[in-house]
Formats: C-alpha cells, sequence, structure tokens
C-alpha cells in the first residue's frame, strides 16, 4: 500500500475537518436555533389535536435528522482513524491514492472512481445496488 506523504495527511485532515465543522454548524443551526425556539414557542400555545400531531411529528423528524447527522459525524470521526492509520484516501480495490478532488466531493469514497464505476457496474449487472 503506498504510502501517504505529509502534505496529502494535511490536506486530507483539513478536507475532513471542514466536514465535520459543517456538519456541526448544520446540527447547530437546525437543532438549537431555528428548530427549538419555532417548536418551542408552538408548545406554549394551546393547540387542537391536528395541530399538535404536526408539531409532534416536526419534532420526530428532527430527532431522525440529528441521528443522521450523528451518524454523519461517526463517519468523519472514523474516516479521521482511517487516516491516522494511513489507510484513508488509498483505493480499496487497487491500491493507488483517490483524487483530492474526489474526495472533496465524496469524504467518504472508499475507491477511486475507475474502481469504483467498476463495482457499479458489477452491481447493476446483477440487479443489486451499492
Amino acid at each position: 500500500m503506498p504510502r501517504v506523504s505529509e502534505e496529502r495527511q494535511a490536506k486530507l485532515t483539513k478536507l475532513l475537518l471542514t466536514e465535520k465543522q459543517r456538519v456541526w454548524a448544520e446540527v447547530r443551526r437546525d437543532l438549537f436555533e431555528k428548530v427549538g425556539e419555532e417548536l418551542h414557542g408552538q408548545r406554549e400555545i394551546p393547540q387542537d389535536a391536528g395541530d399538535q400531531s404536526l408539531i409532534d411529528l416536526l419534532e420526530d423528524t428532527n430527532l431522525a435528522i440529528a441521528d443522521i447527522r450523528r451518524q454523519e459525524l461517526t463517519r468523519i470521526d472514523e474516516t479521521l482513524e482511517r487516516l491516522r492509520q494511513g489507510r484513508y484516501g488509498i483505493c480499496e480495490d487497487c491500491g493507488a491514492a483517490i483524487s483530492l478532488e474526489r474526495l472533496r466531493v465524496s469524504p467518504y469514497a472508499a475507491c477511486c472512481v475507475s474502481c469504483q464505476a467498476r463495482r457499479e457496474g458489477l452491481h447493476s449487472e446483477t440487479g443489486t445496488t451499492l
């Protein structure tokens, strides 16, 4: 497996930490600012059963979104660990370095574009999806 240069490792670390900051900013904005204020205000106003159901649905949806964000943050932490181990940014199939452009678009990419296309081609022939 090729060794990741210090310069590349620094760029990859910055990319992942920037992604982590972006996700945390979305969590704070969605949960603590926008949604928290709106739902808190709605709880104080007497509601009929239909309005209350809608508020409950919104709360459940926001909790589901928060869980998705939590999973994304976990993936980032796992990816940072792979980077520390020297396994991140290296294609799992061919062992070549995954381009920084690809990692900017898809920070969790495990394969280079060519190998990913091959994987998707194999899956589409069998009728299954990734």
